[in-house]
């Protein structure tokens, strides 16, 4: 490493660290850090990556410059894409199907840093890589799914519009068998196709049906349909992913369950609001007030470019004008937009249990989780709060997927057997 390259590393280490990591993982920065654990690191599990290949790349990567981290985590899929394409050819479908996993996660982690200010191109060339190999990925392996559009509620000007997700079926079960399902409600980041390791895999082998959509002010819908934003406090999408599952005839209406991580957590809280269709809600962490917990993104413009790059891609996804000043900006996306997005937890009635890490997007993100629960009129709720010394302290448990896994299955099959009492 240079000269140039190690001392920004020792000031990139008095940065705040993000997502409530206590020590860093490879990079300096703290963002292509948090990004590093969340991506790559994670999609390990499941043969999503290999250590090698995440390390060898890592260890090209010059974290000074954000196009840096784009072009080698693309140049990766592109590598092993590739090969996947040679082992299909060659008639070895399962070690293709698991090869592409893998070079999906590698489009997936370049896609990250991608903004449509700075990086227009990159934001959907890796997109349409990411979903390319994810495609080929269930096509060739032994995982039951589908993708699937989900219609919106009309919005009173009669425009049919829809957003797109996937369905994976429980193991050794058939499409008519009727089956609990699980709908993955996604954080501002994420896209559908990551539900795979948050609860996608392990829920398959559980025997429940996974559901996760991209909903209008996501990343994924504004590529797919520019058309489609958000609205209010986002109840129309919410509702209109809800309306599609209890319509499939392999869903059991009386098992359906909801999981929302990170923005999700805002998301499952509202839905617990507003409808009381499902058996029980899941929030890893709800949220009281989503602009209050994310009050400190408005300094983003205090930090260096590579944030003001994921700033950029929020205002686009939420239908900020990036041309304005960008401290004015920052206040209209966290004020104005998430400021919306309130929950009455009063009104909850549902079976509700909230998650959070101990160190969850700081101390208003934690104190908003502890106040959600006391105040939820749920008849049957619980609150699990990780620790760093889990390994869990994390936002989210970005930390320790598998611990996370547990508690929000186990929640559920221990909810489903004192129903059948």
């Amino acid at each position: 490493m240079s000269t140039l390259g190690k001392l920004f590393r020792v000031m990139a280490a008095r940065m705040p660290r993000v997502r409530g990591f206590g020590s860093s993982f490879y990079f300096g920065h703290p963002f292509l850090d948090a990004w590093f654990a969340w991506f790559p690191l994670n999609q390990i599990q499941y043969d999503g990556a290999a250590v090698g290949e995440i390390y060898n790349v890592a260890s090209r990567i010059d974290e000074r410059k954000g196009l840096s981290w784009i072009v080698e985590w693309s140049k990766e899929a592109e590598r092993v894409s590739s090969y996947a394409e040679t082992l299909r050819s060659a008639g070895h479908a399962f070690s293709a199907g698991n090869t592409f996993l893998r070079a999906y996660t590698y489009h997936r982690t370049a896609h990250l840093a991608t903004d449509p200010i700075n990086y227009p191109e990159e934001l959907k060339s890796t997109y349409e890589g990411l979903t390319h190999c994810y495609s080929r990925f269930v096509e060739l392996s032994d995982v039951q799914a589908e993708a699937i559009e989900i219609p919106l509620r009309p919005d009173g000007e009669g425009d049919a519009q829809h957003v797109r997700g996937w369905f994976f079926h429980a193991a050794k079960s058939t499409y008519e068998t009727q089956k609990p399902t699980l709908l993955w409600l996604s954080g501002a980041e994420s896209i559908a196709e990551d539900v795979y390791w948050w609860c996608g895999a392990e829920g398959i082998r559980r025997g429940f049906n996974i559901l996760a959509a991209d909903l209008p002010g996501d990343t994924a819908t504004l590529i797919k349909n520019p058309n489609v934003m958000i609205e209010g406090a986002g109840d129309r999408g919410l509702l209109s992913v809800v309306d599609y599952a209890l319509e499939r005839p392999d869903v059991d209406s009386k098992l359906l369950y909801v999981y929302g991580i990170s923005m999700g957590g805002y998301r499952a809280g509202r839905l617990a609001q507003i409808d009381h269709r499902t058996a029980g809600i899941i929030a890893n962490a709800p949220m009281l007030d989503a602009s209050a917990v994310l009050a400190a993104v408005k300094d983003v413009f205090k930090r260096p470019k590579e944030a003001h790059g994921w700033a950029y891609r929020m205002f686009w996804q939420y239908g900020v004008d990036p041309n304005q000043h960008l401290k004015t900006a920052l206040e209209e996306l966290v004020d104005g937009v998430w400021g919306r997005f309130v929950v009455d937890p009063s009104q909850i009635s549902v079976p509700f249990l909230t998650m959070a890490g101990e160190n969850e997007l700081g101390h208003e993100g934690i104190r908003q989780a502890k106040a959600f629960h006391e105040t939820s009129r749920s008849r049957a709720k619980a609150l699990r709060i990780t620790t760093a010394a889990e390994g869990a302290g994390a936002h989210c448990q970005l930390d320790n997927f598998p611990l996370a896994r547990q508690i929000v299955f186990d929640w559920i099959e221990s909810r489903m057997r004192e129903g059948e009492r």
